[in-house]
């Protein structure tokens, strides 16, 4: 096992409010494997941030929407997920990024752009069947290899 994989692996993922699968897990596992520059020095990481993007994203064309996913560690050496975000383009004339779902667990709120507002994750059917679809589709997207850049931030 490598130094990495002791630091985050897939049994020391907290549980969230929403079932985060063990797929999703290990997809970040394996991307912080590929990233052995990243090795050293992440037992004094307390935070490890991914980018997943389509660089041929566009307002004009679509594609595959940029998302965001960001762990925390805890007191324990456990890691907990702090957020899942999804963006795509809004506006018309002047299009811009913006966070079209997000999964704040840190607050136990949720957020969709055709709600306009942040509820309460905690007992939220509608919430967890909208993760689900999310997660579906974005392993499934990674899968395909659709998610040409992929960036890794630990601080």
């Amino acid at each position: 096992m490598s130094e990495l994989q002791t630091i985050i692996t897939t049994a020391n993922l907290v549980p969230t409010l929403l079932p985060v699968s063990n797929k999703l897990n290990q997809c970040l596992v394996d991307a912080l494997n590929q990233r052995s520059e990243l090795h050293s020095g992440l037992e004094e990481t307390n935070s490890v941030i991914f980018n997943f993007r389509d660089k041929n994203y566009s307002a004009e064309n679509g594609g595959f929407h940029p998302v965001e996913i960001a762990l925390t560690k805890e007191a324990d050496n456990t890691w907990r997920y702090a957020y899942i975000t999804d963006f795509a383009f809004v506006g018309n004339r002047y299009p811009e990024l913006a966070k079209e779902l997000d999964f704040d667990f840190l607050s136990g709120e949720w957020f969709a752009s055709y709600l306009g507002r942040y509820s309460s994750i905690k007992d939220d059917g509608a919430a967890k069947e909208l993760y689900q679809l999310w997660e579906h589709n974005f392993l499934a997207y990674t899968d395909m290899g659709m998610y040409d850049e992929i960036e890794i931030n630990v601080s």
